[in-house]
């Protein structure tokens, strides 16, 4: 809360706070040690109290941050390391992508040639083969003719045959066919017809009537039978006599010999009736058989007239075929010719068709090698787009690479040059107003022994005797305590200067400022007491000479171990409310 209230920055508002030790209060003999302590030491001291010793943390950030710059210009040196071959690698991507692209081009035009070619040759070719299916429909109209005209000679021959024959059967004809014979004849052959048909009826008749008795025959015995077999009447069922079985059986024999006499009877008729109809029959056939060859004479008539007629015309059909086969000899000898003309372009097809053959392969090769380039072409494509996505990374990086390396020169000269130049102004600055301010307070304490004080670049007191330097240990002790004393109010001084927000201007507190101090020096503090000029000044002190020199004083006396206050606040002795405002323990 204290520390709040005389506004210092969050960040000091800490335990053992250093500008708050050394701006407010600080016992004097630290400021011995302070002016003892090494120039490094001391300097990196009054720039923490000074507020600056931010420029060193800057320098130290600087320097983590130059290191996180080199590693990363390291990272991003190994990812352009290969740039320039991948360039390389790019450029001859590139330059194999024209070479491809050029006997692409190149095999392309070949292949046009060897396709307009091979189109050529398929027409040449096409021709051929239309001149050969002429050839082979030429032979095949040879064959058919040859065929025509062996079919013509066969004709002839049989031509020459069939007239042969004709008048050979002309010579050859005997008896003339009789008209009224031969309608005799069919009259008779008519009432035969009905004969035969009535007799076979009647023979039908009677067979059919004869398997009628056998069927009524064998009835009639498996009704005897049965009935020598019953003892009891089914009907009835009374017991049958033997009287009536016997009488059964006399009318059974009766029966089955009318039967007999009956079937020898028609077995005679059907016998007579046979030998009848086979007579019939024999004559039937005889007036068929004449009747035959009646209509053959009659047929025969006709067919002479008809040879005569025809062998006219065979005459006539033969004096065709010769004229026929006149003119199929010639056309013959006209398609041999004609084929024997086409015959010549069989090599020429047979030629072509192994050109024809040779284009093919040779185009099929060009295809089979340009589809080889042009994945080889797509591949290398391929790659060179990845190559140039990995330049365009690459090329990235190297822009950040040299981003860095700009960086980290304009960091590591430029700028930590402005921070050494920045920080030497203000430290020239401090060291110039803390010097004469030193030296002032020391003026003050120190009237005798021509001694004078200033401060180094390392902040370090210089005590000059008559333009000599002497050690700071070989002054004498008040000596020693007045430039710690000055010392510390021009620290004080100079801390209020800088850091304009600390409220800290009109208070001070002083532990033993006068040790080892002679009696003129003890006077002399109070005019450093005037010439402060605070608000609030707190002395502690042993030297009794000292107590005038304070409005308000408090006396504390030791017993042992206890430190007890002897007197009271002079606002306090009127009341005495306060008898003892504190017991101290363990204070020396």
């Amino acid at each position: 809360m204290i520390l709040q209230a005389l506004g210092y920055p969050t960040e000091f508002i800490k335990k053992n706070n250093l500008l708050y030790r050394y701006t407010v209060y600080t016992p004097q003999e630290q400021m011995k040690q302070i002016v003892l302590e090494d120039a490094e030491t001391r300097l990196n001291t009054l720039r923490y109290i000074l507020g600056i010793d931010k420029y060193k943390r800057i320098k130290e950030n600087l320097g983590i941050l130059l290191i996180r710059l080199k590693e990363d210009a390291k990272l991003f040196q190994g990812e352009i390391n290969t740039l320039d071959e991948d360039k390389l690698k790019f450029d001859l991507k590139k330059e194999l992508l024209k070479n491809l692209e050029k006997r692409i081009k190149e095999k392309n035009e070949e292949l046009k040639i060897r396709i307009s070619k091979s189109k050529e040759i398929e027409s040449q070719l096409q021709k051929l083969e239309d001149k050969i299916q002429e050839k082979e429909y030429l032979e095949k109209k040879l064959d058919r003719t040859k065929v025509l005209l062996s079919t013509k000679y066969e004709n002839l021959s049989g031509v020459n045959f069939e007239i042969i024959e004709l008048r050979k059967n002309l010579l050859e004809s005997g008896e003339e066919f009789n008209e009224s014979e031969y309608k005799i004849i069919l009259l008779n052959l008519t009432g035969k017809n009905k004969t035969i048909e009535q007799l076979n009826s009647t023979y039908t008749n009677a067979i059919a009537e004869i398997n009628s008795l056998q069927e009524n025959e064998i009835d009639i015995l498996k009704k005897k039978e049965r009935i020598f077999r019953i003892d009891i009447c089914p009907t009835c069922l009374q017991d049958v006599e033997e009287s009536y079985k016997h009488n059964i059986l006399n009318e059974t024999e009766n029966l089955i010999g009318n039967i007999k006499k009956r079937t020898k009877l028609l077995e005679k008729k059907c016998s007579e009736l046979l030998e009848i109809l086979n007579k019939e029959k024999t004559k039937s056939l005889e007036l068929i058989e004449r009747k035959t060859n009646l209509e053959i004479l009659r047929t025969h008539s006709k067919f002479l007239d008809k040879t005569k007629q025809k062998l006219k015309n065979i005459q006539k059909t033969k004096e065709n075929i010769e004229k026929d086969i006149s003119l199929l000899d010639k056309h013959i000898e006209t398609l041999k010719k004609q084929i024997l003309e086409l015959s010549k372009f069989d090599n020429f097809h047979k030629l072509k068709q192994r050109q024809l053959k040779s284009e093919v392969i040779r185009e099929r090769e060009i295809e089979i090698f340009l589809a080889e380039l042009k994945k080889e072409f797509e591949l290398v494509k391929e790659e060179r787009h990845d190559l140039e996505k990995t330049i365009e990374l690459k090329e990235i990086s190297k822009k950040r690479l040299l981003y860095l390396l700009e960086l980290r020169d304009w960091l590591s000269s430029d700028f930590m040059e402005l921070i050494d130049f920045t920080e030497s102004n203000i430290l020239l600055k401090l060291r110039e107003e803390f010097s004469v301010i030193f030296s002032k307070w020391f003026k003050i304490l120190v009237t005798e022994g021509h001694l004078n004080v200033r401060l180094d670049e390392s902040f370090s007191p210089i005590i000059m005797h008559r333009g000599t330097e002497m050690e700071y240990s070989s002054i004498s002790g008040g000596e020693r305590t007045a430039v710690a004393l000055a010392y510390r109010l021009a620290l004080n001084q100079t801390v209020n200067s800088f850091l304009g927000k600390i409220k800290t201007k009109d208070i001070i507190m002083l532990d033993e400022p006068t040790d080892g101090f002679s009696e003129v020096q003890l006077d002399r503090m109070k005019v450093v007491l005037e010439e402060l000029n605070v608000s609030q000044l707190i002395i502690v002190s042993h030297e009794h000479k000292i107590e005038p020199f304070a409005k308000d004083y408090i006396r504390i006396k030791k017993e042992g171990e206890v430190s007890y206050l002897e007197n009271l606040i002079p606002q306090y002795q009127k009341t005495k409310k306060l008898k003892y405002l504190k017991t101290f323990k363990n204070i020396n």
